[in-house]
């Protein structure tokens, strides 16, 4: 044993520091988790799942107030995927239709949002608009142009 050759005294002094440093270490990283995890539960992952940082966007946003959502709640995954696909459906590529906001998906969002003039709107404002025009599209007639 590596002890042997050591005092009682001195084992116990050793094995007390180590106790101490242990628990200063445990309360640290209590410390940070609680610190990191309000952070990362109201994190975007991305589609290789890092953390996506994105300055909030949000703006008043009645519709999403009317239904009883917050202006600023982000959208949750199953309103992702219909993002996504209305995205997919108007000619933009947000990547996999997969109810995750990647990087891929952020920036067909942020060229949706120019074209359609909603830079500052919220990602649920964008994704009404979207539903809406795809709702006009599909209702709209056919104009066949007669040929000659």
């Amino acid at each position: 044993m590596a002890s042997e050759g050591l005092a009682p005294e001195t084992t116990m002094r050793t094995h007390l520091q180590g106790t101490f440093l242990l628990i200063v270490l445990l309360l640290v990283f209590w410390w940070t988790l609680s610190w990191a995890v309000p952070i990362l539960d109201s994190a975007v992952f991305g589609e290789d799942g890092a953390v996506v940082a994105r300055a909030p966007l949000e703006t008043d946003d009645q519709a999403a107030a009317d239904r009883g959502l917050e202006p600023d709640q982000p959208l949750d995954g199953n309103e992702v995927a219909d993002l996504q696909s209305a995205l997919t459906q108007l000619g933009y590529s947000p990547g996999p239709i997969d109810g995750i906001m990647g990087e891929l998906t952020r920036q067909a969002i942020d060229e949706a949002k120019v074209d359609v003039g909603l830079v500052e709107a919220s990602d649920r404002r964008l994704l009404e608009t979207l539903n809406a025009a795809l709702e006009a599209l599909s209702s709209a007639p056919d104009s066949e142009t007669p040929g000659p």
